[in-house]
């Protein structure tokens, strides 16, 4: 099956979803959507200035995603996706593979954080 990407329809969706997770205490699977959604802002925020779907950034994950966009971003519009991605914390020991980590592995404080970083990702969405 082929579907079309929206990245921030996609950032939307997992952002919500982490929240609602956060709030019944599940923080395993909320982190994991909350990486998710920073992701697909990010991504979107790659293809507002100029980024193709074909480029490898597009398709990277946290926390390759960050070294690989910045490598390929230019220019003065891309100046607020280049802060955020310059920040070390940044969605710091977020990693797609904590998709087969063990429950209780994800605390309520790196959960909450990973979410505000999602929420300030987000914020730059047009």
């Amino acid at each position: 099956m082929t579907f079309s990407i929206e990245m921030s329809g996609a950032a939307q969706r997992h952002y919500c979803d982490g929240c609602k997770l956060l709030d019944d205490n599940r923080t395993d699977n909320a982190g994991y959507h909350f990486g998710l959604a920073a992701e697909c802002a990010i991504k979107s925020l790659l293809q507002s200035v100029g980024i193709r779907d074909d480029d490898s950034a597009m398709w990277e994950h946290f926390p390759d995603i960050k070294p690989v966009a910045l490598q390929s971003i230019h220019g003065r519009s891309a100046a607020p996706v280049r802060r955020l991605l310059e920040h070390d914390n940044f969605m710091q020991k977020w990693a797609i593979s904590m998709r087969y980590a063990r429950t209780g592995s994800i605390d309520r404080p790196t959960a909450e954080r990973w979410r505000d970083q999602a929420n300030e990702a987000m914020g730059l969405l047009i």
